[in-house]
């Protein structure tokens, strides 16, 4: 599975991306963010916690696929691909943003990678296997470690 960082906990995964699933992605996106596609080839509609606090999501293809068409990101973000978000209204974005290409944090209704876009990491991989940035991400109250149990496999639903 994932190398992730000591301070995560993987609260939920789905299978991997199929090879027409990626395909669909890279058909929008021919140069994806460094790291994303060995991630969803291990697992999709990931969701992670950081010391307790959560959601760190990541999505999908598909799901990237979706939302793009849903926010229009790289509409407002030229050369920008959203890959997740945080459960709260803000986006997880790979783009050139006020620090320099990396990922930021956008909130969806303001799609700006200026100074009022957090940095989040230069790569999924520092974000996933370093933990950097996870705490700008990772911002709510903490959850009762009796709620969070094992990871949740979520299959897909072919029919």
């Amino acid at each position: 599975m994932l190398s992730l960082a000591p301070g995560y906990h993987l609260y939920a995964y789905g299978p991997p991306a199929t090879a027409a699933e990626i395909a669909r992605f890279m058909a929008r996106h021919a140069e994806p963010p460094p790291g994303y596609l060995a991630v969803v080839r291990q697992a999709t509609g990931i969701v992670l916690l950081w010391q307790r606090r959560g959601e760190l999501r990541l999505w999908g293809p598909d799901e990237a696929i979706g939302m793009e068409d849903a926010y229009g990101v790289s509409a407002y973000l030229p050369g920008a691909i959203a890959i997740g978000d945080n459960g709260g209204g803000e986006l997880i974005v790979q783009g050139e943003g006020a620090i320099g290409p990396g990922l930021y944090l956008v909130a969806a209704g303001s799609l700006f990678l200026d100074e009022d876009a957090p940095w989040i990491a230069p790569d999924l991989i520092a974000l996933l296997e370093r933990g950097e940035g996870a705490e700008v991400v990772c911002r709510s109250d903490p959850i009762d470690p009796d709620r969070i149990g094992a990871s949740v496999f979520e299959a897909r639903d072919d029919g």
